[in-house]
């Protein structure tokens, strides 16, 4: 092996530590995501590239059925471990 990986590879391996490093373009945009839906009704998300979970535990306290798909399978487990709600479907899947 040459010592790269792939995208699915980089983000297994950083899943390990993606919600304590410091990443000021996933926090702002965290922010922006609630600002910008706060006043919008809606029953259903599809949430492509849910990472560790970080949006869905707001998006899951506002509607009655959340989709989260990621590449990454160790992004996914910390996602299903941080949001347990009966109404939320995880897939693991390339969005190509």
């Amino acid at each position: 092996m040459s010592g790269t990986m792939d995208t699915r590879q980089a983000y297994d391996h950083w899943s390990g530590q993606y919600d304590t490093n410091r990443n000021r373009t996933r926090d702002l945009e965290g922010l922006a995501l609630r600002e910008v839906l706060a006043d919008i009704p809606f029953h259903r998300v599809l949430e492509i590239g849910c990472g560790t979970g970080k949006n869905m535990e707001w998006l899951a306290t506002r509607c009655e059925h959340v989709t989260a798909v990621d590449l990454s399978a160790g992004m996914l487990d910390l996602a299903r471990a941080k949001v347990t709600a009966s109404h939320v479907t995880f897939s693991h899947a390339d969005i190509p």
